[in-house]
Order: C-alpha cells, then structure tokens, then sequence
C-alpha cells in the first residue's frame, strides 16, 4: 500500500481537529445550525494553518447524508467521497493554474446546474489571488447573486492582492498563525498514535521551525522520521535540517559581553567554516536578542518560546545587559542584514557587526550623568569622606591635627624663653590676613588663576594659631575640592606673603550675602576662569554660548 504522509494522514476531518481556529470554526457551526449560511467565504491567512481543511469540512457539513449538520458525521458516502476529493459536487480549484477568464466563464456556466447528490455545489478556489483581473471581473455579476444551490469557498495566504470588490461579496475569516504549543500538542498527540520515540527538546526544534504552520511541523516530523533510527534527539533534528544551535547564540552574547574582539571574530569563523548560513545565524541572532530583551524588560522569560533550560539561560544573562544597549545590538543585526544583501562577501559584513557590537560602548542615562555632575558640583564628599556639613578640608593638617604641632625643642623645655618671643613674633593675626587678602588673592590667581578665583568666592573666618579659616556657602563644595587639590601652593603664596608658615582650612557654612560683587559678574568670572584653565570647558562655551546659571 502507497505510504501516505504525516501532513495527510493527519488532516483535519471535523471541526474538533481544526487547531487553534476557534473563532472561525465557532462561526460556521452557529452559522449552519441557525440557515444563516453566506453565498461566499473568503479564508485568509498563513500557510499550513488549516483554511482549506476548514473549507472541506464545511463542505461535508452542508452535504452530509444527514445533514445539513453543525459537524459532519464522516462516515456516509459523502463525506467520505469529499475526504477523498472525489465528490462530484465538491469541486476544488487551482487559482494558480486556472486563472484565466476562460476558466472562469466555464465556472459560470456550469454553475447553473443543480447539485447531483448534496444539498450544495460547493467551490473551493485555493490562492484565489493568482486569478487575473479580468477572471475577477468576470466573477463578479456571479459571485454577488449566484444560485440558491450554489457556495464559493475562497482561500489565499495573500488576501491584499484580492480586489476589493471581490472581498466586499464574502464573509471573510483570517486564520491565525499557530502557537508554538498547540504545534508541540498536536505533534505529541500524533507521535503517540504513530509510536515515534521523540524527545521534548526535539519536538521543540520541530515546532520552532515550523514557525507557525502544522503542516510544515508535520512534514518536517516526517523528514526526521525517515533520518533517524530509533529514538529522536535534538541533535537529529539539528543535523537533519541544518539548524544552528541556540547555544552558539548565547556563546555570541558572552562574547558581546566581555567585548572581546578577537573571541568575536573566532566565533564568526566557527558559523562561516561550519557550513551555516550567514542570514540565517544573523536571523536567528536577531530573535535571540528579542527573546533577551523580552526576558530583560519583564524579568520574566514566560512570553519566550524556548524550552525550560533555555528560559534559565536567559534569565542568567539578562543582567549583564542594559535594555538600550540591547536595542542597538537589534539595530546593528538588522542593519547588517540589509547590507547582506548587497554584499559579495557575505562574511564581511559579519564580522564588521560582531566586532562594532563587541566594542559597543555601555550607555549610561541621563539622569546618572546629570546625579554625577550634580555631586561633583556640590562637593559630596566622596573623596574625603567627611559629612557636607562639617569640615571639608585644611591645609596639610588631619582631622586631628587643628593645633600646632610642638617641636622637640620646645618639648623637651630647652630654649623656652626665645620660643616663646619667635612664637608671638611669628604669629599672624587676624587683622594682617584681612588686609594682605586681596594681594594673596592676586598672587594665587597669577600662578593658578581657577584656584585664585575659588579662593576670591570665600569669606575670611579667622585665624587661630597661624591657621586661617575660610568660608564657603553650602553650594561651593567644588570651589573647595579644586582649592584643596592646589593647596600647595595656596600654602606656598601663604609663606611668602607673611614670611612663615600659615596653614589653612575651608568649611562650608551659611553665609551673608556679599555686596561686593554682583550675582552676573560672579559667575562671569568664574566662567572665564574655568574656561582658561580647561580647554574643553571652553570650547563649550565657544561652541554653545554656555553660561552659568546657579
């Protein structure tokens, strides 16, 4: 006996075998039992997922022995007659091979005719898109007032290449691609009644690549079938259909991770001098991503149609990417994948991708930038590590170290007498500070003009001890981070103006608003003096008309 394939032996033969269709399976039904049957039905949709087996059940339906019926009984002879395509009742038609208007004037003329055994003469027209437009026309006058005895049942996987006028004369049901799991149900359901040994993972593979249509699973479960001997495994139907494991795809985002070039281009090697094609992987590439941004974006992988150890995966990696960076490795795939196109050397466009991704610098939002300038600009301390309240920096005294330090000498008590004169000699009061101010001012901004004009924006506290405190608002913890950073030489201007050693120290404190200088003339200068000290600064300020405005 002739062997008959998975595809059709496996064909649906009543409404309950019509897979994930429910809305149009429902419709015909109700449609039947309730005489609210149309004079023409346009089915649309994928391949392979049910649309002529519904337009034969339907024909069974309407001429069934006992029926009209919601479900055909598929045991008279007319069922059967029309399971087998041999009704003569039922006619189907090739679209794609009778699409002239000869064959649709001979359509008009037969259908005058009345049925010879059923209730219907019932016309199946599949691709109905192929037929020209003057077959269309000529459809036209019949298809909108055909015969009371007389049904059209049209099919096509391409429902916008029908003319409009055609569709307005039907009701029209779109047929949905199948999931993945109802593909992996029907498949288990038929291996069981077949007894094929296949394991999950395989059958996965199978209805992965059969990417929403039965019929491609079924005839791909039939391919591996004929490949194999005994028991199915993943890695059969790998071979057999030459698919590229999902674990070369997880081995592409632990090189886009650590950005390594070379580990990049080892791999693009390993696709090129494995016989894979190049589209496919950037394909398969491209859905690997997605499947990895949904899984980020949901920290979640149950919208992912991988198997149970894949999901893990994914969950594992998610982290180590950012949802951006994600985006642009998609638009980088993509991109690529357009250039193939026009490429010679299909490797070459490949491993430009790989390697810009693999250097893809990491993006960092706005708001982190702008929280990092934010604590530059108010001083918060991390550098130091001291509260923004208390005692940003001194001189080159510790936090322990506020009082001067006593020398052997005087330790030890020799000498006393002249110490103690050199100490008040050498002593620097608060009133000499006050009024050589301005001129050390001056001298730190000639040799240092940034920290000169910080300098300018404090407030003399006192002195205690040849240690002069200086005052800054709350708002000036960078002007004391850059005076700290030179305080060498704001000690060494110090020595020189006063001939000893002062030593100094910067707190930030409330203070009273200053008359000397106004708010604008302020933060000219200090804009000024920022942009003589760094060039960058100051090309912005050429380029984008910066100013300072708190």
């Amino acid at each position: 006996m002739t062997y008959l394939v998975l595809a059709r032996k496996w064909r649906p033969q009543s409404w309950g075998d019509v897979v994930a269709q429910k809305h149009v399976t429902t419709t015909l039904q109700n449609a039947i039992e309730h005489n609210r049957l149309a004079h023409a039905y346009l089915f649309t949709g994928p391949r392979g997922v049910g649309k002529t087996s519904a337009a034969r059940i339907l024909a069974k339906a309407l001429n069934c022995e006992k029926g009209p019926m919601s479900t055909p009984c598929n045991a008279c002879s007319s069922c059967i007659e029309i399971a087998e395509s041999r009704n003569i009742d039922v006619f189907e038609i090739d679209g794609a091979s009778n699409r002239g208007i000869d064959e649709v004037r001979n359509l008009r003329e037969n259908i005058r005719y009345t049925p010879a055994k059923g209730n219907y003469r019932i016309y199946i027209i599949d691709e109905v898109h192929m037929l020209t437009q003057p077959a269309f026309n000529a459809l036209l006058k019949t298809l909108e007032e055909p015969p009371s005895h007389v049904l059209f049942i049209f099919a096509t996987t391409e429902p916008h290449k029908v003319p409009a006028t055609i569709i307005s004369r039907c009701q029209r049901f779109d047929f949905h691609r199948i999931s993945m799991q109802d593909i992996l149900l029907r498949l288990k359901k038929i291996c069981q009644k077949e007894k094929i040994e296949i394991d999950e993972e395989a059958l996965f593979l199978i209805a992965r690549k059969a990417d929403g249509s039965l019929r491609d699973s079924q005839s791909i479960l039939d391919q591996i079938v004929s490949y194999t001997e005994g028991k199915i495994e993943a890695d059969h139907v790998i071979q057999a259909l030459g698919l590229i494991e999902q674990e070369l795809f997880f081995e592409v985002t632990d090189v886009l991770a650590s950005g390594e070039v070379s580990e990049g281009l080892a791999l693009v090697e390993k696709v090129v001098s494995g016989g894979y094609d190049v589209e496919e992987f950037l394909v398969g590439l491209a859905e690997h991503l997605r499947n990895l941004l949904v899984v980020w974006s949901l920290k979640s992988a149950d919208l992912v149609e991988v198997s149970e150890e894949h999901k893990k995966r994914y969950l594992e990696i998610a982290p180590r990417f950012q949802e951006e960076d994600i985006l642009r490795l998609i638009r980088i795939v993509s991109d690529t994948l357009v250039s193939l196109k026009r490429s010679v050397n299909p490797r070459l466009p490949l491993e430009v991708a790989v390697v810009k991704m693999a250097k893809l610098d990491k993006t960092v939002a706005i708001e982190d930038l702008l929280t990092r300038l934010e604590n530059l600009i108010e001083g918060s301390g991390e550098k130091s590590g001291a509260p923004e309240a208390s005692v940003q920096s001194e001189g080159d005294l510790s936090g322990d170290e506020k009082k001067p330090r006593v020398t052997d000498e005087e330790n030890s008590g020799g000498g006393k007498g002249t110490s103690v004169e050199n100490e008040k000699k050498n002593r620097v009061t608060m009133k000499e500070v006050q009024e050589k101010w301005e001129e050390i001012v001056q001298r730190i901004k000639h040799k240092k003009i940034t920290v000169g004009s910080f300098l300018q924006e404090g407030v003399l506290l006192g002195v205690e001890e040849n240690t002069v405190q200086i005052g800054f608002g709350p708002s000036n913890g960078f002007h004391i981070d850059s005076i700290m950073r030179s305080k060498d030489l704001v000690l060494e201007v110090l020595r020189e103006v006063f001939g000893t050693d002062v030593k100094f120290y910067c707190v930030k404190k409330d203070l009273p608003q200053r008359e000397s200088t106004s708010s604008k003339e302020k933060k000219l200068a200090h804009l000024k003096a920022l942009s003589e000290e760094k060039p960058l600064i100051k090309k912005i300020v050429d380029d984008l008309d910066a100013e300072i405005v708190e």
